[in-house]
């Protein structure tokens, strides 16, 4: 679809291009998210293995030195962290760079801006990511090439429903697991052997069952990235 008439963008000779580049930070970002998915199934084979540990140490199969050093040695929760922290910055800087196009391409009446693709994810309601999702929607109508410079109609157009999907999947469903796994890992020193153990025992169900949404929202979000900056460099022109 080509833009409408009073674009400017990349490839207008002799003039100068208002907007920044997102092509190569969404490129590495949809690499990083396809990393994560095998990453996040080694994970949950981890867990499996953990739970297996757990219920060897409560029958007196191994010791308890061998079961607090199983939970040592995992290597699929180091390269989640580097993944995820990889992501997060990533993602931050797509979304700053796309809000600041929205104002070349002439979105007026913006809700969020670039700082809110920084301060959404710390500020309240942090936990639920209500904030960036709103900022998501918003980018996505703001990238629609069919809508001229100016037009206000941008603000009503429609949204992914990739989004809504990822925003349940990443901010509410995991919610009903803060009480489960989060307590069996943050309480790691505060708790004896045998009843750790006993957790990754209780709690290892729920535990496989929101690594494997995980993987279902690591897919939803990379297809959803794909598909907003796709768009969005159609909006802008970016070769």
């Amino acid at each position: 679809m080509s833009p409408p008439p009073g674009y400017v963008g990349y490839g207008d000779a002799g003039a100068m291009s208002p907007f920044q580049r997102i092509g190569g930070i969404a490129k590495w970002l949809v690499i990083a998210l396809a990393v994560m998915v095998p990453v996040q199934a080694l994970g949950i084979v981890s867990l499996l293995g953990f739970r297996d540990d757990a219920q060897a140490f409560l029958d007196g199969e191994i010791s308890e030195d061998a079961f607090t050093d199983s939970l040592g040695s995992n290597l699929a929760s180091l390269l989640s962290l580097v993944l995820t922290i990889t992501i997060a910055v990533l993602t931050i800087l797509m979304m700053y760079r796309m809000a600041q196009n929205l104002q070349g391409l002439g979105r007026t009446g913006a809700t969020w801006g670039p700082a809110w693709s920084i301060a959404g994810w710390f500020l309240p309601p942090c936990a639920i990511y209500v904030l960036p999702w709103f900022m998501f929607r918003e980018l996505w109508r703001g990238s629609d090439p069919s809508v001229a410079p100016g037009d206000p109609s941008w603000k009503r157009g429609r949204t992914n429903p990739l989004f809504d999907l990822w925003w349940v999947l990443y901010g509410l469903v995991p919610v009903a697991g803060f009480v489960t796994s989060a307590g069996v890992f943050t309480n790691f020193q505060d708790i004896d052997a045998d009843a750790l153990a006993e957790r990754l025992v209780d709690y290892a169900t729920i535990n496989v069952v929101l690594s494997v949404i995980g993987i279902g929202t690591t897919i939803v979000y990379l297809m959803a990235v794909r598909q907003l900056s796709q768009r969005h460099m159609a909006a802008t022109r970016e070769a």
